[in-house]
């Protein structure tokens, strides 16, 4: 970083002071590994000391200035009797109107995670501003804590203008080398994305991007490898129980340890432990020595993927095959007899199915036919074929454990009758799902998912959007079938996720019954509403966007069902159209459908507020409706059945006054 844009952060920012102390060590009390909770200023006015901040080693032999990030590790170990410093803890950040040049001037998401240490050439300058700041600081009352935050921004500007004099060098943080340090040290510690992302003061999603850049995994896969790690040498070197190894790299659950150490590794813990000591026997083996080299080695095993089965590694296997050659037989001759039965059944009931593409097909088939009958009873390790948006993916014919990766599709799931296990923290927003999501988990924010969480739910299946980050290792724990969002309308997806989920019939009724409840409606509506046109509008940042079928709101039930216009400014083809605020006239229906999303009330927006709004004919007619901001961005047939009742009654109730 320049120090002309250090500058220009400093003059962009609003700071709060944190806490302000003197200190005083002495070289058996060195400071080891000291995360900073907070931006920090160390002055240091007596001793020496070597200092490591982040893996950069100072010298300080004399008055000296050191500047550190939130989330940087600080080490002090004093080089003589006595070292005194001034320890200064702040935070900063910059408002949202802050200009763009100053932003970009930005390290993450913290504009100060930076560090630079030096000798000041006049540091007596320096410390009576600090010592004046820190006086002010510990003196009670409100004017005093107010002249303390002017003090030190005296000390900063003194400190910067000092700085410019002697070129000094200012590194910016690395969060991902941050971090990679603190997962070495704290692997074993209960940790989630969004606890060391506001450790080191930046969001989930950046820290997540850029430590996958520098090691290609995500924080949380790279701790659990941290984790199996350290469990494989515990198996290998020691007579650990599982309890114990489970338990010292981080997990209450053996069953999870268990579970999560063959997902990484292929073996079981036991078998893994089996399997070392087989090799340690075989290496002090002196009659192996004895191997003849003409006569090839006689192979073990028939599968060579040693992840396909455990058995491979041990002395059973194939040779009980051979041993129990008569009951192989037996059972050779009956599964032929049934493949031979159900190839007979099938090719007479091969035209009851259904056969394209992104549905469901039996796995053992050699078609692509569906099996839509959810009355038939199944095994639950049954699986079909299902072809999403990145192809073909195998996944259990009836799904038990669900989690879904997008809030946009929550509600499809819980029309069929399965909550699932997991979803995005945006569903819990949605106030049409109160009383139906308490059993379910929050598992993040698109970009910041936390993988651990999703791994303990033990879903059987993930249903994502195509494009979704991290899908590489989320796949990793279960089937993932992905969407294109807006593919098909919202009937169309339920009996897709009817075939899914196996339960077609469930999605078609509810279809069917929602039909009907358009059916009856429609005429009422459309006999109020004639040929006047309906606007959706919502306020976002300084421009206005407005809605077309498809894009929750209500749209759904406004244009496709009902059928009703928009003013001939807007295409509803288009999906969504954003304009100025000095166009809100053009786009402005005779009746208006709004969700207030820049700050969540209709009372305070620019929109609501300003000169055009209120002279829109809507808006003189009480034609205005406004809907739930935390639904609007759903569509599904929970939100849709919630809004069919508020957006019918929103037409005809003021019909009625009129008739009165």
């Amino acid at each position: 970083m320049k120090l002309k844009e250090h500058m220009l952060i400093w003059t962009s920012a609003s700071i709060k002071l944190m806490d302000i102390r003197y200190t005083r060590v002495s070289s058996r009390d060195a400071l080891k590994a000291y995360r900073l909770p907070a931006n920090m200023f160390l002055f240091a006015i007596r001793g020496s000391a070597q200092i490591k901040l982040d893996e950069v080693e100072y010298i300080v032999d004399s008055m000296f200035v050191l500047h550190g990030g939130k989330g940087m590790c600080l080490d002090i170990q004093p080089t003589n009797e006595r070292f005194d410093y001034y320890l200064v803890l702040y935070k900063a950040w910059l408002p949202l109107l802050t200009e763009a040049k100053a932003r970009n001037s930005l390290s993450g998401d913290n504009p100060l995670q930076i560090q630079y240490g030096y000798a000041p050439l006049y540091p007596l300058s320096l410390y009576e501003k600090l010592e004046l700041t820190a006086s002010e600081w510990l003196t009670p009352g409100d004017l005093e804590l107010l002249h303390a935050k002017t003090l030190f921004y005296q000390f900063v500007y003194e400190l910067i203008r000092q700085l410019r004099e002697q070129d000094i060098r200012i590194i910016p943080a690395d969060p991902a080398e941050q971090l990679l340090s603190y997962l070495h040290e704290h692997y074993a510690e209960p940790l989630t994305l969004e606890l060391l992302a506001s450790m080191l003061d930046c969001s989930p999603s950046h820290l997540s991007r850029t430590f996958k850049q520098r090691t290609s995994c995500s924080p949380i896969d790279y701790m659990i490898r941290l984790r199996i790690s350290r469990a494989r040498s515990l198996l290998e070197n020691t007579d650990a129980s599982l309890q114990e190894v489970s338990l010292s790299i981080g997990y209450t659950d053996v069953y999870y340890f268990s579970r999560i150490f063959k997902k990484q590794t292929g073996y079981s813990p036991l078998h893994y432990r089996q399997f070392c000591l087989d090799s340690n026997r075989k290496q002090h083996n002196p009659f192996l020595m004895l191997r003849s080299s003409i006569v090839p080695r006689k192979l073990r095993r028939y599968i060579n993927s040693r992840s396909d089965n455990d058995y491979q590694y041990t002395d059973k296997g194939a040779f009980a095959l051979i041993r129990h050659r008569k009951q192989s037989t037996a059972l050779t001759l009956l599964l032929s007899l049934t493949l031979l039965l159900s190839a007979c059944s099938g090719a007479v009931s091969s035209n009851n199915n259904v056969a394209n593409t992104g549905t469901a097909t039996n796995a053992a088939a050699s078609g692509n036919n569906a099996q839509t009958d959810t009355n038939q009873a199944q095994p639950a390790t049954a699986t079909v074929m299902y072809t999403g948006a990145d192809g073909e993916v195998e996944i259990p014919r009836n799904p038990q454990r669900i989690v879904v990766l997008t809030h946009a599709y929550v509600g499809y799931f819980m029309a069929l009758g399965i909550n699932p296990v997991g979803a995005p923290s945006m569903t819990m927003g949605n106030p049409y799902y109160t009383g139906m999501i308490d059993d379910i988990a929050d598992i993040g924010s698109p970009g910041g998912f936390e993988i651990e969480k999703i791994v303990t739910l033990n879903p059987d299946l993930i249903i994502a959007l195509k494009g979704t980050e991290m899908l590489e290792e989320i796949s990793k724990i279960a089937p993932v079938v992905t969407i294109n969002y807006g593919e098909k309308n919202y009937k169309e997806q339920l009996i897709e996720f009817g075939k899914i989920a196996n339960r077609v019939d469930k999605a078609q009724q509810w279809v069917d019954a929602w039909n009907t409840k358009i059916a009856e409606f429609k005429p009422q509506v459309l006999k109020v509403v004639g040929d006047q046109t309906v606007s959706v509008l919502s306020q976002y940042d300084k421009g206005v966007y407005a809605y077309g079928e498809g894009y929750g709101r209500g749209t759904e039930i406004l244009f496709d069902e009902f059928g009703l216009k928009s003013p001939p400014a807007f295409d509803l083809k288009l999906g969504w159209a954003e304009f100025s605020l000095e166009k809100l006239p053009e786009f402005a229906g005779d009746y208006i459908f709004t969700s207030p999303e820049a700050t969540g009330t209709e009372d305070t927006s620019p929109m609501y507020e300003s000169v055009l709004w209120n002279g829109l004919p809507a808006v003189k007619n009480n034609r205005v409706f406004f809907l739930d901001k935390n639904a609007s961005a759903f569509n599904d047939p929970i939100t849709l059945d919630a809004l069919l009742p508020i957006i019918v009654d929103s037409f005809l109730k003021p019909a009625e006054v009129k008739n009165n």
